[in-house]
């Protein structure tokens, strides 16, 4: 059932950037991570299955873009054509475009950077920083998730930064929320999952469920008693980790039904739309009798585009799969 939770983790962001939070905490930072660990896990399953062998990998990548590119490059264009013509003016489409700033939205990867690069004063579809984030734990995948030794000194090495995140010894908004380094390990908390559902070790899973879960708990009590739990998004990735974990243990092994393939389906769409059709439908702001319309808008947008252009090209990704070599992983 992961197609229904990716859905309402796509509309908690889209929420989020319409204004809603829930007692001080913005519901769109929990759910990125909740995409974090689900994408780790789907990936997992995915390279295990399709392209487990080391010269797969380019084959792996193309599979991503198929997958990520057309809905994204539709977002892009659509929203590109209406700013030069409407002239809107906002934190996000403060210029008129230049080459690089052209480079950077497509490119996805740059945007990631927006701190150090200044993209996000340019950036077409804004959430699409955490899009950059994926495309390099996609670089990162087919050499790591399979290998047990390379799992475990990576994850290391995330969780060390990601700590240090929590404890303000770096930025905990760029390096616990943003950038690989530091949610590596929500990535790689979902692939460990997925490892261990394919080798039907449930109790493992379970006790590594609970722990996690735990320590996030005892994390934000902590940070609490040493007033760093408000550092920005310390709460909230914390409570991301502890949810996340916990309902993917309980939907990842669910039987898929044609409902959650279509929740899966449109949960892109919606991600990707939501900024556009608040630009262009709601630019004085969305009021709480408005959300509904929001909504029903976003699925209806990300209806159309799933089906108009990412659907033409799913047998694509399906040919490619079965061309690939596979080795019984």
């Amino acid at each position: 059932m992961l197609g229904t939770l990716r859905l309402l983790l796509a509309l908690a962001v889209a929420l989020s950037h319409a204004g809603v939070h829930l007692g001080g905490i913005n519901p769109g930072v929990v759910a990125v991570i909740g995409f974090y660990l689900i994408s780790g896990y789907v990936m997992a399953g995915l390279i295990r299955r399709h392209y487990a062998q080391p010269p797969a990998a380019n084959a792996f990548y193309l599979d991503r873009a198929i997958r990520l590119l057309p809905q994204y490059l539709f977002y892009i264009l659509l929203t590109l054509a209406w700013h030069l013509y409407s002239r809107a003016d906002n934190y996000f489409l403060s210029r008129i475009p230049g080459p690089v700033d052209l480079f950077n939205n497509l490119s996805v990867v740059p945007l990631n950077y927006y701190m150090f690069n200044g993209s996000d004063r340019y950036t077409l579809i804004p959430p699409a920083w955490s899009l950059g984030a994926e495309v390099q734990f996609y670089l990162l995948a087919p050499f790591v998730l399979l290998r047990p030794k390379r799992l475990l000194a990576v994850g290391l090495l995330g969780l060390g930064a990601y700590m240090a995140a929590l404890a303000g010894l770096i930025n905990s908004d760029w390096f616990g929320y943003r950038l690989l380094p530091g949610v590596l390990l929500f990535f790689l908390l979902g692939a460990y999952l997925q490892h261990l559902h394919h080798q039907q070790k449930s109790p493992r899973a379970r006790a590594l469920t609970a722990v996690v879960a735990a320590l996030a708990a005892l994390a934000m009590g902590l940070l609490h008693l040493n007033g760093t739990l408000r550092q920005p998004y310390n709460l909230e990735t914390l409570l991301g980790l502890m949810l996340g974990v916990v309902v993917l243990q309980l939907l990842a092994t669910r039987a898929r039904s044609r409902w959650d393939d279509l929740a899966g389906d449109l949960s892109y769409g919606v991600f990707l739309n939501h900024f556009f059709i608040i630009w262009v439908v709601y630019p004085q702001g969305i009021g709480a009798g408005q959300l509904p319309g929001f909504i029903a808008l976003c699925i209806a947008l990300s209806w159309l585009t799933q089906r108009y252009i990412e659907r033409p090209l799913l047998k694509r990704r399906h040919t490619l799969r079965r061309t690939v070599p596979q080795t019984g992983l």
